[in-house]
């Protein structure tokens, strides 16, 4: 008698289970090769609305960016889609283009070309990645809506530090010298100038200098002052460093007007009292008031007009007291002088 077999279940179970897998397994990739496939044959109607243009395009292609390569589409920074780029494409699709607007942007010395679909100016910088600086100025402001064809201008403002090495100039010391006459002129020294470094806090606006404000100084080399000796007498001016002068007195005057009178031998009389020449800056005093040799500085009441720098260096039968009578240089001055009342400072 033949001995029959049997199969094993569990074995039978275990083979068919895995065929099952392997079958569904094979299903599932033949699936996604065919939908591949298929993607890309299969074509779609798509409408297309850029700007004021709409155009109705058939395509094979799966992806939004492929379509767009495919139709000549090209995009903007700035422009904006109803779909993302990576969408997959269907039938009857329909894709908007929000073209970005364009503003003309001048900074850094040129003009620059960018598109914004933003609703603020800043928000449109932002987006191009053009950074403003904390003291830039920007025309118009930063919350001016976006409008097309907007013009807008950059000023970049810098502050910075800027360390110099400068000149410091001798000063002139004028002693006056009441013995000569105001043509008399002699350096006693002649000085030198000196040195300072100079830090300075400068603004630029586009590169060109809009301020500059001294910080520090210091000064590496001091300056040794020029000090000129110069003759007064018969300056109409006071001279830049009359503090220089004390005075002893001041006495309110009448004053009269006088010139060189004629010798009798054609000529005119040159000496005074004093045996001075008679010259504009000597003037005729009572020697009671006013001894003769005395320093003398005159001017008007009000100071509005100045005789200037004299010396009493002489007399005259008609000058008594408080009186005094000006050299004057032509007969036409003394008539245009005239009378007044004046103001002498008697100088130590």
């Amino acid at each position: 008698m033949k001995q029959m077999k049997f199969l094993n279940l569990n074995f039978v179970k275990s083979i068919s289970l895995r065929s099952v897998l392997v079958i569904l397994s094979a299903l599932l990739v033949i699936s996604t090769v065919s939908f591949t496939l298929i993607g890309f044959v299969v074509t779609k109607d798509i409408t297309i609305i850029d700007g004021s243009k709409i155009m109705k395009v058939t395509t094979t292609r799966i992806y939004v960016d492929e379509m767009l390569a495919e139709q000549g589409i090209t995009l903007q920074n700035g422009d904006m889609l109803s779909m993302p780029l990576h969408s997959v494409l269907r039938n009857d699709d329909k894709l908007i283009i929000k073209r970005g607007k364009a503003i003309y942007v001048t900074v850094d010395g040129d003009v620059k070309e960018i598109h914004s679909n933003a609703s603020t100016l800043k928000e449109a910088l932002e987006e191009n990645n053009i950074v403003l600086g904390a003291l830039d100025e920007i025309e118009p402001g930063l919350d001016t809506p976006v409008v097309k064809d907007m013009q807008v201008r950059i000023c970049r403002v810098l502050v910075s530090e800027d360390m110099r090495e400068e000149v410091v100039p001798r000063q002139t010391i004028v002693q006056p010298n009441t013995s000569q006459r105001a043509s008399y002129s002699n350096i006693l020294t002649e000085g030198s100038d000196g040195s300072a470094q100079v830090l300075y806090r400068v603004v630029t606006r586009d590169g060109v200098e809009i301020s500059r404000e001294e910080i520090t100084r210091t000064v590496t080399k001091a300056p040794v002052d020029q000090v000129v000796e110069k003759g007064i007498l018969g300056a109409k001016t006071v001279a830049t460093s009359t503090n220089a002068l004390k005075v002893k007195n001041i006495i309110q005057c009448t004053a009269t007007a006088y010139t060189a009178t004629p010798n009798g031998r054609g000529g005119f009389i040159e000496r005074t009292a004093s045996g001075r020449p008679a010259s504009y800056g000597v003037v005729a005093v009572d020697p009671r008031v006013i001894p003769l040799g005395t320093k003398l500085y005159i001017e008007s009441l009000d100071g509005s007009w100045a005789y200037g720098f004299a010396i009493a260096g002489d007399t005259g039968g008609a000058i008594k007291g408080k009186k005094v009578d000006l050299f004057f240089n032509t007969y036409n001055e003394c008539i245009q002088y005239g009378r007044r009342q004046i103001k002498v400072y008697i100088l130590e």
